[in-house]
């Protein structure tokens, strides 16, 4: 009795397997057809696409201006170039504060103290030892956002008449460039739909709906700057234009 017993649960858990394994396989064998689902209902191949690469741009006069100002002094002890730093500092922030410039548009960028143990081209001796003495340098440079265009060449002769011995290049940008952004973004998508119809007519094939769209990873560009001009003292500025530009990549669909 216990042997037909033991046959009878054997035989159960083989049924069982068997069936599992049918299972697995009619679910292997319908899941292509289920992966051609949407080729069949819609007609298109993802193997027979366009892709494309659209380029926009657009140009704009810019409304802001940055430029890096700052002051280096320097002594034998760093209490005394530190002090005169901050002393010739105060002087011109409070020049930026007095043309305008508001306290959120003024951003320390660097501020350093190094030690020039052979500063050239003569340096200073110990009298007893005739050893080069040591010269410390202290940098102290602020970034500024100049907002009106027109006073960008006061700001730069009130810094340097407050003592600012370091000023590196401006540049200028848009406060707000995602207006010019959105134009650049549809004359992209614009020119790969002429890119796409043009590469299907010489292929001798008719062009399909979109299959994808994406941006382009490093494509899309911020506003360049321009190069400008400008003399110690009342020279000329010249804010220029800025190209904005932007590509996407579109991948069509052929027409069977």
């Amino acid at each position: 009795m216990l042997k037909r017993v033991t046959l009878a649960v054997v035989a159960i858990a083989l049924s069982l397997s068997v069936g599992l394994v049918g299972v697995w396989l009619w679910g292997q064998a319908s899941s292509p057809a289920a992966a051609q689902t949407s080729e069949a209902d819609t007609g298109y191949s993802p193997a027979e696409t366009i892709t494309v690469v659209g380029q926009g741009s657009v140009t704009i006069r810019p409304d802001i201006a940055r430029v890096s100002v700052g002051v280096e002094t320097s002594g034998e002890a760093i209490s005394e170039a530190v002090a005169e730093n901050e002393t010739r500092m105060q002087a011109l922030l409070a020049a930026l504060e007095e043309a305008g410039i508001e306290e959120k548009d003024i951003q320390t960028m660097n501020y350093s103290i190094q030690l020039d143990r052979y500063p050239e081209p003569m340096p200073r001796v110990e009298p007893a030892t005739g050893e080069p003495l040591p010269l410390y340098r202290v940098s102290n440079m602020v970034n500024v956002t100049i907002r009106d265009l027109e006073s960008v060449g006061d700001v730069l002769d009130a810094v340097v008449e407050a003592g600012a011995n370091n000023i590196w290049g401006i540049t200028f940008a848009v406060d707000d460039p995602s207006a010019a952004q959105a134009d650049a973004r549809a004359d992209a998508i614009e020119d790969a739909q002429a890119r796409a119809s043009a590469l299907a007519e010489l292929s001798g094939v008719a062009l399909g709906p979109v299959m994808s769209v994406s941006e382009v990873v490093g494509g899309t560009s911020v506003p360049m700057p321009v190069a400008v001009e400008r003399a110690a003292a009342g020279g000329s500025i010249s804010p220029g234009e800025l190209e904005i530009g932007y590509q996407v990549q579109v991948t069509y669909f052929i027409e069977r």
